[in-house]
């Protein structure tokens, strides 16, 4: 809409204000209350605009299709949910008897049916529902806007929202399609970016019909039950070295070559050309380190501190140290491997004999496997990260907020799209992806 209503306003809102002080004559005394009131004024005021003016466009197409020749055949009232409540409006069938030819103008023109939201109320379910549960979004959705909003439709809203947004990230992070983007060869591209990976587990189910078929007293269905599967959600950022706050998330249930992927595209947004250099971090995972490496050939890997302590840790517990015992050895190994003398704490490992030592000898081939990737004073000095901290921390805040509240148990095929509404939400692309869908329904409609 237009902005240039500023005069109209300031008269309505003259207007409002003399008839509320005439009205309530002890105001003064309920001054912190004030804006409530006028907010339940507006709400209403917002309603009833709303009605009359679809009211009115309804009218206005009814008319003319009128002058095409089109008499009412019947004429039926559809409910159209507004942000600020229900909206009844009348949507005729016409029909010309001589052609047979019929036409549904609140339908075709207005683009409304009956049971249709608006893009207002649709973007405040699916950012309740992005946020907590779809039983607490209709909650937190009625005590913003004042009117009932049933739990199922919150869901159903928010999930096929979501879905829109997995196609949004999808073009977004196509680093081949967009056309904002100068080829990697042609453009300065920064010196170096940051790119940190990690996964952790979220808990889904699906519905698996019984080997025993067995039906339902009353709709003799097929009675299923719920398989449980623990799934991994993969996590990734990328950022300039030195810019600690300007970040791309990118974040999805899948294969590590199809999330590297989103990764690459996320480091082409902060700037990556074929000059760049990067940095990347991440635990020792299958597969990970190979992935990384096709994907970004000119790439430093460094083994996440923490998760190799870890695997340390691991191994003195194997062999049956504990406490102060523990500790030191894990410390006098981690010393060693701090300074670059990786080989000498591999020599340590490959002469031990005794309990635990398949476990040690696992921990010798993982050393041996990332030995060049270890050496952390030489990385600190550079001004590189020695920890995966950062994708740690979005992990809590991008899945783990949503997909891991407690009891919740997510089908599959809904993973991704939800991932990419809390990525939408972290990358600060929420309201271009609201613009493009008001853009889409006016084309539309």
């Amino acid at each position: 809409m237009k902005s240039g209503y500023t005069d109209l306003i300031f008269e309505m809102s003259n207007t409002l204000c003399q008839a509320v002080l005439e009205r309530e004559p002890e105001l003064a005394q309920r001054v912190h209350e004030l804006d409530g009131e006028v907010n339940k004024i507006l709400r209403r005021l917002g309603f009833f605009t709303v009605s009359l003016m679809l009211a009115q466009l309804s009218e206005q197409v009814t008319l003319e299709a009128k002058k095409k020749g089109l008499a009412i055949h019947r004429a039926k009232r559809i409910k159209y949910s507004s942000l600020f409540g229900v909206v009844e409006i009348l949507s005729p069938y016409l029909r010309n008897k001589n052609t047979s030819s019929g036409s549904r103008p609140v339908k075709e023109q207005l683009g409304i049916e009956h049971g249709d939201i608006s893009i207002a109320v649709q973007r405040a379910m699916s950012d309740f529902g992005a946020e907590e549960s779809f039983g607490q979004a209709a909650k937190r959705f009625q005590e913003h806007y004042g009117w009932t909003m049933d739990r199922a439709k919150v869901r159903r809203e928010a999930e096929k929202t979501a879905l829109l947004a997995q196609e949004y990230v999808e073009k977004r992070l196509d680093a081949t399609g967009c056309d904002y983007l100068q080829p990697l060869v042609t453009r300065p591209g920064i010196a170096q970016i940051l790119v940190e990976l990690d996964g952790s587990h979220v808990r889904t189910g699906k519905k698996v019909v019984l080997e025993k078929v067995e039906f339902t007293p009353k709709r003799r269905l097929p009675k299923c039950q719920r398989q449980i599967d623990w799934r991994e959600v993969k996590v990734g950022l990328a950022r300039p070295l030195q810019e600690l706050k300007n970040r791309t998330y990118v974040a999805q249930m899948g294969k590590y070559p199809e999330v590297v992927r989103h990764l690459v595209s996320a480091a082409i947004v902060q700037g990556m050309s074929v000059r760049t250099q990067v940095i990347a971090v991440a635990d020792g995972g299958n597969g990970l380190r190979e992935a990384l490496q096709q994907q970004f050939p000119r790439m430093t890997f460094i083994l996440d501190r923490p998760h190799l302590k870890q695997h340390l840790y691991a191994g003195a517990e194997a062999i049956g140290l504990t406490e102060s015992a523990r500790h030191s050895w894990v410390s006098d190994k981690l010393q060693l491997i701090d300074l670059g003398l990786v080989n000498l704490a591999l020599w340590q490992l490959g002469n031990y004999q005794g309990q635990g030592i398949k476990r040690i000898v696992n921990l010798s081939q993982y050393l041996q496997r990332f030995s060049d990737a270890v050496s952390y004073e030489k990385f600190i000095s550079l001004g590189f990260p020695i920890g995966s901290g950062e994708v740690e921390s979005a992990h809590r805040y991008i899945p783990q907020k949503r997909l891991k509240i407690p009891g919740a148990t997510w089908h599959p095929d809904t993973i991704n799209p939800m991932l990419a509404l809390r990525i939408i939400r972290a990358n600060d692309w929420w309201q271009d992806f609201w613009t493009q869908q008001a853009a889409t329904c006016a084309l539309v409609g």
